[in-house]
């Protein structure tokens, strides 16, 4: 059975969730935002999203939502203390809740999606 190509809107999500998890990496250092660790595997530093993904497309990406945690801090302090891990966030970066108060719920559209994109190329290619 034929698999069915994907959608220019799936390749554009894909390459949004690899350019934000790049980014944040890059933008913290690869290093835990609550206990200081430093990871030099990609794969042992989580890129953490503080309003869930689910609440919308527009809080998947926003750079303001998402936050390095090592494994340990992810897993064992931040989904299982929620109350204590958001009154960290809110102490830590006030700023950041403040933007994300203000995002409009919704789903993106496909120039949204390619704009982000972009943003996020050229974020990048600012930290080289």
């Amino acid at each position: 059975m034929k698999r069915k190509p994907k959608s220019m809107r799936k390749k554009l999500i894909d390459q949004l969730d690899s350019l934000a998890s790049q980014y944040i990496k890059m933008r913290d250092d690869h290093t835990c935002q609550k206990c200081g660790k430093r990871e030099v595997k990609s794969s042992s530093i989580h890129v953490s999203h503080v309003v869930p993904k689910s609440r919308g497309q527009r809080y998947r990406w926003e750079p303001n939502n998402l936050k390095c945690l090592c494994f340990h801090c992810h897993i064992n302090w931040w989904h299982v203390d929620p109350i204590p891990a958001a009154e960290w966030y809110l102490a830590k970066f006030p700023g950041r809740w403040q933007a994300l108060e203000a995002i409009p719920s919704g789903k993106m559209t496909v120039m949204n999606l390619e704009e982000l994109r972009d943003w996020y190329l050229r974020a990048i290619e600012n930290f080289a």
